[in-house]
């Protein structure tokens, strides 16, 4: 279960973080298809991107907080680490691409925070690589809550689509994580005066794929 701050519960079948290529949406299967290189594979989870790109041919690298994740992915044979996305370093390497699937845009938290983790994200990028990353656009979740949440965050001066959520199995609970519903145009702009530029966006419905190459 996704529980928000505003007690907002949405639940999801773990199953989807196991299933194969042939059932995912065209936006996940995108993703994988439109990347190239030696590829690092932010908030891997339980290595469903990173094995897709495995068998693609491609040297993966996956990074995410939760060590159970991590150990998930390891044991499915992904080079697995555990490192967050704003303490992303030069330990890491140089890649050619960086792939945020499964909505991880959101992992840039906030507008504040956004610049920097692209900026820490370009530092392990080589120039012309790209960021492939997943999206939801918050203006296209008509729920009444939905509207709620977004014009509380206005009112507060956050961007609309800025949430705070935690994930929860039963009575076991992480800590209270900042997420990131944007617009693609709020997406731009937010990483306009980083090393990213927006090139092409591709748009399915409440999510889209935004296609960035480094300057």
């Amino acid at each position: 279960m996704i529980e928000r701050d505003d007690g907002f519960l949405t639940v999801n079948d773990v199953a989807r973080y196991f299933a194969p290529y042939a059932d995912w949406g065209p936006l996940e299967q995108a993703i994988c298809d439109r990347a190239v290189g030696r590829t690092l594979d932010v908030g891997c989870g339980p290595g469903r991107h990173a094995i897709r790109l495995r068998e693609q041919g491609l040297d993966v690298v996956g990074i995410d907080s939760s060590p159970g994740a991590v150990l998930v992915a390891r044991t499915r044979g992904i080079d697995a680490r555990e490192v967050s996305i704003d303490t992303v370093g030069p330990s890491l390497g140089l890649f050619d691409t960086v792939l945020l699937g499964g909505q991880n845009i959101g992992l840039l938290a906030s507008a504040e925070e956004a610049p920097a983790i692209l900026s820490r994200l370009a530092s392990v990028t080589r120039s012309g690589g790209r960021l492939l990353g997943v999206g939801v656009d918050p203006y296209s979740l008509r729920h009444p809550a939905h509207v709620t949440y977004r014009e509380q965050n206005v009112s507060h001066g956050r961007l609309p689509g800025q949430q705070r959520f935690r994930i929860r199995d039963g009575i076991t609970a992480s800590p209270w994580l900042g997420f990131l519903f944007v617009s693609p145009k709020e997406l731009e702009k937010i990483a306009t005066g980083t090393s990213w530029q927006l090139r092409d966006v591709t748009v399915a419905g409440a999510q889209y794929l935004a296609d960035f190459v480094r300057a």
